[in-house]
């Protein structure tokens, strides 16, 4: 541990590296003292003593949010330096738990240790739950537009974004699991929303492979699964590459879209489907494997009977731990009011109507009962 002065008083400074702190989600560990994140929906889990902890978190782009001893969130940006998460609390030992809110695309978050009062110091952490749960998607896996921004003006889209209320980490709670969440706005299995031919960007097979969030194939290392094992992963992709068939759509920037047809065929979903469950299972080989439908409503049943074949594909090459779960059978799970106002988008409540439909869905492939 190392002393520092902080306002005249003198602090302890605690590495990320140091026993006792617990990392969910994927992490970059190379550096002992510069823990690196960019996928969202990250977090961490502390207990410790003293009345007051402040974070070294260089971020200038993401949201965060914090909890002392289960208590309710409090959102905030990084400071420049050092920021105080608590402060005046009583003395003895509380309980910290810090959540990137943000998705990956809004840059990489370092975490460089806590700031802890003179003679504090982090203690042993609660048991590990003994279940995980991986969820890969787009925006609506992202939790995009679900969390209200009281207090700013004219909000952007990533002040209304918040990953640890989306489906997936709801659905974990209810399963008494830890959760990792990969979920990307405006990812494609064969191309981004706004993507137009020959579709040679990133898509989401590309990208599960690596740590952090990238756009580009080039430098990146690629995930230890190792470092955060996961019993399940559960898939929920398509919503982008049908976007050109959701009601009243409409893009600024590209004119045409390639003017003609973006709406893949059988072939190529399929064939694309297919690389990402490969690319799942080559990573995880012993963990189940969920695929759930789009969300939308909108996206039709072609995807439902697309998603099987893919399913039936590989288990007729001898996969046997992959699973299938419709969402909008034998109507629609989601209403006009469970959208962020867009038909695509849940609100937080309607992504906790996912979760609940989902649980004893998931419960019962893991016999989690």
């Amino acid at each position: 541990m190392m002393l520092e002065a902080t306002n005249q008083l003198r602090t302890i400074h605690i590495a990320p590296s140091k026993l006792h702190i617990q990392y969910f989600g994927r992490w970059d560990k190379t550096d002992a003292n510069n823990y690196r994140c960019a996928q969202g929906a990250i977090y961490i889990k502390l207990n410790f003593t003293g009345t007051s902890i402040k974070a070294k978190l260089l971020d200038k782009t993401n949201y965060w949010k914090v909890s002392i001893d289960n208590g309710p969130f409090r959102k905030f940006r990084p400071a420049i330096g050092t920021t105080s998460l608590a402060e005046n609390l009583f003395p003895g030992v509380h309980k910290l738990l810090l959540v990137r809110m943000t998705e990956g695309i809004q840059g990489i978050s370092q975490f460089q240790g806590f700031i802890l009062d003179w003679g504090a110091d982090i203690v042993r952490p609660d048991l590990l739950k003994t279940r995980r749960i991986e969820f890969i998607g787009d925006s609506i896996t992202a939790g995009a537009k679900n969390s209200p921004a009281p207090g700013i003006p004219n909000p952007g889209y990533y002040d209304i974004e918040d990953n640890d209320m989306a489906y997936g980490p709801q659905l974990a709670r209810m399963l008494e699991a830890d959760y990792s969440v990969l979920g990307v706005s405006g990812e494609g299995l064969i191309h981004q929303w706004d993507e137009i031919r020959p579709y040679n960007r990133v898509h989401t097979a590309d990208r599960y492979k690596w740590t952090l969030y990238s756009d580009s194939f080039k430098g990146n290392q690629l995930w230890d699964p190792e470092q955060f094992p996961v019993d399940a992963v559960l898939i929920c992709i398509g919503t982008n590459d049908f976007i050109d068939q959701k009601p009243n759509f409409e893009v600024e920037t590209y004119a045409d879209l390639d003017g003609r047809n973006r709406i893949p065929t059988q072939a190529e979903f399929i064939k694309n489907y297919t690389e990402l469950l490969r690319t799942v299972r080559s990573i995880n080989p012993e963990a189940a494997i969920i695929c759930i439908e789009p969300v939308p409503d909108w996206v039709g049943a072609d995807v439902r009977y697309w998603i099987c074949l893919s399913i039936n594909q590989l288990k007729a090459q001898g996969e046997k731990n992959i699973h299938y779960i419709p969402l909008n059978v034998p109507e629609p799970l989601l209403k006009e009011a469970d959208y962020a106002n867009d038909l695509t988008h849940p609100t937080a409540e309607g992504a906790r109507k996912i979760a609940l439909y989902l649980k004893d869905k998931v419960a019962a492939i893991m016999q989690w009962l």
